[in-house]
Formats: structure tokens, sequence, C-alpha cells
């Protein structure tokens, strides 16, 4: 019975500890990290070296970039399930693939990752900001979400 009850345990631990490898906090704005879902990824990972970081948004990554000397490798979540838009930072100079477009229109941060967003296109931009009913929004190309995002408060 000793035996039973310590490969429960066991188990139970094993179990937990592989439903909460995904789960934590954003290293920049400290919210929760928002898991993928069957309809849409929302996992944004960092590649520094060899390590991956993730974070809530897009914009959390390029509000934090700085912490990180090097190039980097952004695995931003699109609009296609299981295929992110891929942004490279090499000798400090951002990338992004030709034609993508970048969203960021949340007002309260918790919003953040369903509103500051890549899409492999303009027309898939067009049917998300339709899907979702937004409002006063503004396709911004790779520099220009960075501008906006990095630029200093007024």
């Amino acid at each position: 019975m000793k035996f039973h009850n310590l490969f429960v345990v066991a188990l139970c631990f094993f179990t937990a500890s592989i439903t909460s490898a995904h789960e934590g906090d954003c290293p920049y704005c400290k919210l929760k990290l928002v898991q993928n879902t069957p309809e849409q990824d929302n996992e944004v990972v960092l590649r520094f070296g060899n390590k991956k970081i993730e974070y809530r948004c897009i914009f959390c990554v390029f509000k934090d970039q700085k912490r990180y000397k090097g190039d980097l490798v952004v695995y931003a979540p699109s609009e296609k399930v299981g295929e992110p838009v891929i942004l490279k930072r090499t000798d400090g100079k951002w990338t992004a693939p030709e034609g993508a477009v970048f969203l960021n229109s949340f007002k309260k941060h918790v919003d953040c990752a369903a509103l500051s967003r890549a899409f492999s296109s303009s027309a898939a931009y067009e049917a998300y900001v339709k899907k979702n009913d937004l409002k006063e929004t503004k396709a911004f190309t790779l520099l220009e979400f960075i501008d906006f995002v990095v630029k200093p408060a007024k």
C-alpha cells in the first residue's frame, strides 16, 4: 500500500509539472502568459542564443529588447495556427517576412495578447480586424511598429 501511495504522489507531481510547463508570467509586463488555443496561437517566443523566453505579446518583446545583446529571433503568433511570423534582429537590424503587418491597439495592457499581434499579410490583418470588430486600428510595418512601441513617452 505504501508503494502505491508513493506512486500516486509521484504521478500527480509529474503530471502537474507537464501541464504547467508553459504557464508563467511575462518577463516584461509580469502578466500571465496567454496560452495557445485550437483556434489561435498566442504564445510569443523570443530565442536568444540557446534560450527560449516566452512573452505575453510582441509589444512586450520590443519594449524589453534592450535587455538582450546580439542576434534575436521572435516567433510571433500569426493568423495561422502553427505558422508564426518569424522576426529577426541581426547585427542590430530587425527584419520580417515580406508583406507582414502588425497590430497594436490595446488601451489596457491586459488586452495585449489579442491586440498586439503579427499577420502574414494585409488581407489577414483586415480579416482579423473585421472578425474581432476592432475600430480605429492601423496596420504597421515592422519598422513602424517598433518605432511606435519604443518611442519615448511624452
